[in-house]
This record gives structure tokens, C-alpha cells and sequence, in this order.
């Protein structure tokens, strides 16, 4: 068994995430990978948007792709997350 651990360091605060490898590895690569989840997230709504805001969309279209961005903001929101 493979013992990982990782730091992650906030001006004079430290912590300290744990993880027993291979058993872990599932939630290891989440939070290893976190910040690329953010930035394809973030990617799709900044997709969502340019079409919204340069693509010819007629009204059911720009409607559900608002719907979507809308949801998306909401579940962030809902888990105290941003992705700006």
C-alpha cells in the first residue's frame, strides 16, 4: 500500500489531504484533477455564452442554452463553488 499525500498551502494556514493508494485512488484523481473539472466547466459555459451572444440561435434555442447556464450557476451556488 502507497501512502500520497498532498499540500495545499494558504498564506501561514497548511493542510494536509490524504489518501491510501491504490484503495483511494478513485478520490485521488479527484482532487488531483479538480482544476481542470473547474476549467471544463467553465469552458462549457463560456461556450454556451459566445453562442447565445454571436451565434444565429432561434428563441427555443437561446432559451434552453440560458436554462442551461442558469443551472449550471445554481448547483455551484447550491455547493458554495465558482468558477470565475
Amino acid at each position: 500500500m502507497q501512502l500520497l499525500l498532498a499540500r495545499i498551502t494558504y498564506s501561514d494556514m497548511k493542510s494536509i489531504l490524504e489518501f491510501n493508494l491504490p484503495d483511494d485512488e478513485q478520490e485521488f484523481s479527484d482532487a488531483v484533477n479538480g482544476g481542470m473539472y473547474k476549467h471544463v466547466l467553465w469552458k462549457l459555459d463560456q461556450d454556451l455564452r459566445g453562442k447565445m451572444k454571436h451565434g444565429v440561435l432561434n428563441e427555443c434555442e437561446y432559451s434552453c442554452y440560458d436554462q442551461v447556464r442558469e443551472d449550471i450557476r445554481n448547483l455551484l451556488h447550491l455547493h458554495n463553488l465558482n468558477i470565475e
